[in-house]
Order: structure tokens, then sequence, then C-alpha cells
């Protein structure tokens, strides 16, 4: 699966933190929080739920080859190749976080959006990972667990 890591717009900076109003609404599914251990190599996380009904098989698939792709392609291999990777996209810098070397990186695929906050240094976590469901297929899910009511028909007489 190819995909393409992308600087996150300014506008989406709200994306890459929780919002237990907003998660219902933006089809946030759930995100995942990690460091890479004292010594910067390891790799740690936590999966923190937002909503179950959205978390899929193809979901858990799709996620899977993602995380696993980001720790072969260095964003997410261990702390130094993070640091390396955001140090040459200045411009992922979530404005507005609580440290000047917050970076914001987006990866979008047919069904999901993944947003990636980065921050690589020791002493805090070094990632999350937040995952969305796309709008049109977050429209597709809604109409498939809809009922579809039909009206009933007196018989002619």
């Amino acid at each position: 699966m190819a995909f393409t890591i992308n600087v996150a717009a300014p506008e989406e900076a709200a994306l890459f933190y929780s919002s237990a109003e907003k998660d219902k609404e933006l089809g946030c599914i759930g995100h995942l929080r990690g460091d890479f251990g004292s010594g910067g190599r390891e790799f740690w996380s936590t999966w923190w739920e937002h909503q179950g009904d959205l978390k899929t098989q193809a979901f858990k698939d799709e996620f899977d080859v993602i995380v696993n792709s980001l720790r072969k392609q260095g964003l997410l291999k261990d702390r130094s190749s993070m640091a390396i990777f955001c140090h040459a996209h200045p411009e992922a810098r979530i404005p507005g976080a609580w440290h000047p070397d917050v970076y914001g990186f987006r990866v979008d695929t047919g069904r999901h959006r993944y947003y990636i906050r980065c921050f690589p240094h020791g002493g805090d976590y070094n990632f999350y990972i937040y995952c969305y469901i796309n709008k049109k297929e977050r429209l597709r899910e809604q109409t498939q667990s809809k009922p579809i009511h039909k009206k009933k028909h007196d018989p002619e007489r």
C-alpha cells in the first residue's frame, strides 16, 4: 500500500488532539499514543478508543500497514529518525502547540485520514496518531446502518 506523508494545514491543528464533543461529528475512530523509550530506539504504544463502532477489520488492517510502513520509512523508526524527518519539514510545526518542536503530518487513504503529531525529544510521548474515517466513507456507513422504512400502501379496493 503506497501512501504519501503530507504536511498538515494550520487549520487542521485541532485534529491532532482529543475532543470528546467533536469526535462523533468528525468521525474520530481513536488514537495511538507512543514513545521511543528512554534510549530513543524502542517502540511503546497504547491505543485509545474514541468510537468503537468505526473500528472495522478493514480499518485495523489498514492502520497496521500504515504504522508498520511509518516505522520502516523513518518517521516512526526511532527518535533520531523522527527528528531528522521533522526538521526537514519546518512548515509542519503545529501553530500554538505547547512546544515549538511539535510537528503535524497527515496521511490520506481512500477510507481514512491519519493525523500524526510528532515530538522528537525525550521526556514525553513522541507521537500521537489520530485516526478519522473520511467523510464519504462516513456517509456510506451511516446510510448502510440506517434501516430504510418504506410506506405501506393500502391495498386498492
